[in-house]
């Protein structure tokens, strides 16, 4: 029997009751484990692509944050010792189209989890409770300022291992960046990272996510934005910190929050020059920070330009150039806009760089040092082999008829949820953003408005 059209369809696992006012908690045996571990863990909502919240415990036990085939977030452990999968659902319920709407996951180290997601601009939502205590998990204020606008959640880490909570309080062009750490049980505030306003009026930023390095050092870049309009972002910069108040810049230690003058500029395109706020950043094998971003280039199409930090010093290079000049302007989680990703650092120093913009998709190996890229070619000394398990025939994923711009998703999953070893993958099907707003329904997609829930898929690692 083929598992996942049962599972579409609605008949294959058991769910929590559907009164939203109940925090309705089930347990059940779990599933028969398929080849390598993997097994359904629930159905969740397929109508938008939007990030799930994971972690695995020091013991092994799986958590899942995801919107249930009714769009309310609910919350699931499997363990494997007892073989049980136990669910609850809180009382926060997803519209079903906003792509900003992440989970996110962590478990400290008092095996606690701690919850947030389901916002874009909107009053923070965030659960916590112990691990072995999945009917104690509820919703709660974090400190109940700074919280009525909240979008972005992230967890991290500190140097000295305290769990961070960073969010942006505000709205596109116009908001601030909050960091709360956990300490003797609560939530304490940090402070500002980013201001939301310059000597030019109100600016927002978009950070990277903080990279460590072996020093305890964290280095963001940072998009800066004039309006919700993304075609007003206008500039790129970067600093570091040990602690989150006094920041490195240029050799200079700058109290936060960080405006744009007051960071180092990697590159000011200016307003309306295709700047998208997606820039990813990641460390040479010499700790140097090495920043990929997308702007107008050179002809005025679309490019993927890289940066490297030396001796101070920010260079640029455009390293791919797009067929064309992508639109770059309005609001919204907006399909078609270049894609890009750091992926393995190879023995030699080089970094493996995947690109697609607009059909045309491009595979690099960028030399951090030199900023020069060639095209991808194997590793004539490849370490060991880190292989994506698949999934079985009995829990294949192939997105339905009737779906529009539908595909496979996927949510790395790592021990405490932010920066531990990776343990796997949550996998299920959804259709792609569109400016986080509801599908039609119409002849070539006439499931796209009401799409049937997808199983998600918990497939381990291989050891």
């Amino acid at each position: 029997m083929k598992l996942f059209p049962l599972l579409f369809a609605g008949a294959a696992l058991v769910t929590s009751c559907s009164s939203p006012a109940m925090s309705s908690d089930l347990c059940e045996p779990a599933p028969q484990t398929q080849a390598g571990g993997a097994l359904p863990i629930g159905r969740v909502w397929s109508g938008v692509q939007v990030a799930f919240g994971s972690a695995l415990s020091e013991d092994g036990v799986l958590v899942a944050a995801f919107y249930d085939a009714d769009r309310y977030l609910t919350l699931a452990t499997y363990d494997p010792e007892s073989a049980r999968i136990c669910r609850k659902r809180l009382p926060s319920r997803f519209a079903g189209w906003d792509a900003h709407n992440a989970l996110v996951v962590a478990i400290d180290d008092e095996d606690r989890i701690h919850v947030a997601g389901n916002m874009h601009a909107s009053p923070l939502v965030y659960a916590t409770g112990p691990l072995d205590d999945l009917d104690a998990v509820a919703l709660r204020p974090m400190l109940g300022r700074n919280e009525a606008s909240a979008t972005y959640p992230q967890f991290l880490h500190d140097g000295a291992g305290n769990l961070l909570f960073l969010y942006r309080d505000g709205m596109s062009g116009n908001g601030l960046w909050m960091l709360n750490v956990w300490r003797d049980g609560q939530w304490r505030r940090v402070g500002q990272l980013f201001a939301g306003r310059d000597d030019d009026g109100p600016v927002s930023a978009y950070p990277t996510k903080f990279v460590a390095d072996d020093d305890g050092r964290f280095h963001v870049a940072v998009v800066w934005r004039r309006t919700p309009d993304v075609a007003t972002n206008f500039a790129l910069t970067y600093a570091s910190t040990r602690d989150f108040q006094h920041w490195d810049v240029g050799g200079r230690t700058v109290n936060g929050p960080l405006s744009p003058k007051t960071m180092e500029m990697i590159d000011a395109p200016g307003v309306g020059q295709g700047l998208v706020n997606n820039a990813q950043l990641t460390l040479s094998p010499s700790g140097r920070p090495v920043v990929l971003f997308t702007k107008y280039v050179e002809g005025g199409k679309s490019g993927v330009v890289a940066a490297a930090r030396d001796d101070g010093r920010w260079r640029t290079r455009t390293i791919v150039t797009g067929p064309e000049a992508l639109k770059v302007s309005g609001g919204g989680s907006m399909p078609g806009l270049p894609i890009f990703r750091f992926a393995e650092t190879r023995r030699d120093g080089s970094i493996h760089v995947s690109a697609v913009i607009g059909k045309q998709q491009s595979e690099l190996l960028l030399d951090p040092t030199r900023l020069v890229a060639a095209p991808w070619r194997s590793d004539p000394n490849p370490g060991p082999a880190k292989a994506r398990v698949p999934i079985p025939a009995a829990l294949a994923l192939t997105p339905p008829a009737g779906m529009e711009k539908a595909g496979v998703q996927s949510a790395t999953v790592r021990r405490n949820g932010v920066d531990g070893a990776v343990a796997g993958e949550l996998r299920w099907i959804a259709q792609g953003v569109n400016q986080d707003q509801p599908r039609a329904c119409k002849p070539s997609a006439p499931v796209a408005c009401k799409p049937p829930a997808s199983p998600l898929i918990w497939v381990p690692a291989a050891d």
